[in-house]
């Protein structure tokens, strides 16, 4: 589960209104029916077989949505997700299951409804709800002292996160009217009664994008690359051949508009071996491969289409550009320059310490680790570097990395209704202000910065576990702004 949240617009196949009618109770038949047609589903779309998933379409389906619009959606969105890999009946009610789908970066849930003859009525993709849990029956230990009105806010909305019975650590930093301010809760480890602190490291999923874009921009602003150069002028000979790849500029990699999806569908054979860490193993010789054999299914340009393997290529380069790997760049040209002293792939575990962390039912699962796809999704972070991160945002560009920084937050693209791109960031107006974002996710973390230069106003949201604290965020957020 990586970065982006999926907007239900974007993967909605169809939702007929009239399936907001109540459907009659079924008995066990009617479910295992719905199963039946479910595990029929499944397989057709791991053979990625979209006219034998449509065929099983109600008249009034296809009435409302047309093959060529349901191959679209398909192809562009749900495909390139790669493999169902697991997937396990959640709840069946007024005639419609809902099922829970494990893919390799992220679950989803699929809402299946069938009519009077058993055919699809209803076929909606969702982010997934999550498992309900129950609260805690301790206190939740927290640095906060609530000492003002807004410290007391932010430990309401922290609490409802951190008394989630599968939840543990939860740092939240902030910069906000000229101070700085750190809010810790939970603990690092199950059982281990220790709070975070401003040297716990965790996770920050694909909020490493957004250093990875500084990155591309510092090697545009020192005249190493132009934005617009096409990524076969750095790729070797025998991938660089392919038409299709010829046409993807530096710029679409980091904007997430080169088409590419979200993920090599080579990548399933590499992950079985290690589910709870899916990137590891997927080598440089991996993603040639692919890239030798990919065919465009949509152009360069043409929509956003949020991509992690657009991100593993683009670190790839950049590391042939500069001639080293990916975090020594990050040391060098970001880290080093701004303070940033636990920001890195590699933490030192004689010196550094990261959080343990947890899945969705709040049992630990192993940090992730990467190979070919290391600039998506690497890095580990602390509150405290990340707020120092956002501040070298508020400055008046002077520097190389300062001027890199303030690149990576011109609009490239529009993505709608209502989002800018960046390289990058996310760029949304809440209230009145424009604010740059980017949120991130593993099996074992959530992660969320949003920042504004022109309030010099930021907040930085960290967790050990994959419980999303994106709401967590944005209410805070918008308290700060109102």
């Amino acid at each position: 589960m990586f970065g982006i949240m999926i907007r239900t617009t974007c993967v909605l196949l169809i939702s007929l209104s009239l399936c907001a009618a109540v459907f009659a109770q079924e008995e066990d038949p009617a479910q295992r029916i719905n199963q039946a047609v479910f595990n029929k589903v499944e397989y057709h779309f791991n053979q990625q077989e979209t006219d034998s998933i449509y065929a099983l379409g109600s008249s009034k389906f296809k009435q409302s949505l047309s093959l060529q619009a349901f191959q679209t959606v398909m192809t562009q969105q749900l495909y390139p997700l790669g493999q169902i890999q697991s997937a396990e009946l959640k709840t069946y009610e007024k005639g419609a299951g809902i099922y829970k789908l494990n893919f390799i970066s992220t679950p989803l849930q699929l809402v299946l409804g069938l009519d009077s003859l058993n055919k699809i009525d209803v076929f909606l993709f969702q982010p997934y709800a999550g498992d309900p849990v129950p609260e805690k029956t301790v206190p939740v230990e927290s640095s906060n002292t609530a000492a003002s009105e807004f410290d007391r806010y932010v430990d309401s909305v922290a609490l409802s996160y951190s008394r989630k019975g599968h939840t543990h650590a939860l740092a939240i930093g902030i910069i906000n009217a000229g101070k700085t301010s750190a809010f810790y809760y939970g603990e690092t480890e199950k059982g281990n009664k220790q709070l975070p602190d401003e040297n716990t490291l965790f996770e920050i999923g694909s909020i490493s994008k957004t250093f990875t874009a500084t990155l591309l921009a510092y090697l545009a602003q020192t005249q190493q690359v132009n934005l617009d150069d096409s990524i076969t002028n750095y790729l070797p000979d025998s991938v660089a051949v392919n038409p299709d790849l010829q046409r993807i500029t530096l710029r679409q990699l980091a904007n997430h508009t080169s088409g590419l999806p979200r993920m090599p569908d080579n990548i399933d054979a590499t992950a079985a071996g290690h589910s709870l860490n899916p990137y590891s193993g997927y080598t440089k010789a991996h993603l040639y491969t692919y890239l030798k054999s990919y065919k465009a299914t949509v152009p360069p340009d043409s929509i956003y289409q949020y991509s992690n393997l657009g991100f593993g290529i683009l670190g790839d380069i950049l590391s042939t550009i500069y001639g080293k790997p990916y975090d020594e760049m990050i040391q060098e040209i970001i880290c080093q320059p701004l303070g940033l002293k636990n920001t890195t792939e590699h933490p030192n575990p004689d010196s550094q310490y990261v959080a343990k962390g947890y899945n969705e039912k709040g049992i630990e699962t192993p940090l992730w680790t990467f190979d070919a796809f290391t600039a998506h999704g690497s890095l580990k972070s602390t509150v405290s570097d990340l707020l120092l991160y956002a501040k070298a945002h508020f400055k008046m560009p002077e520097t190389d990395l300062e001027h890199a920084l303030a690149l990576t937050r011109q609009f490239t693209y529009f993505n709608p209704p209502e989002t800018d791109i960046g390289l990058a960031w996310h760029m949304n107006v809440v209230g009145d202000e424009l604010i740059y974002w980017h949120n991130g996710g593993t099996f074992g973390s959530s992660s969320y910065l949003a920042l504004t230069p022109d309030k010099k106003m930021a907040i930085v949201v960290l967790s050990n576990t994959a419980e999303s604290v994106d709401s967590v965020a944005l209410a805070i957020l918008k308290y700060m702004l109102k």
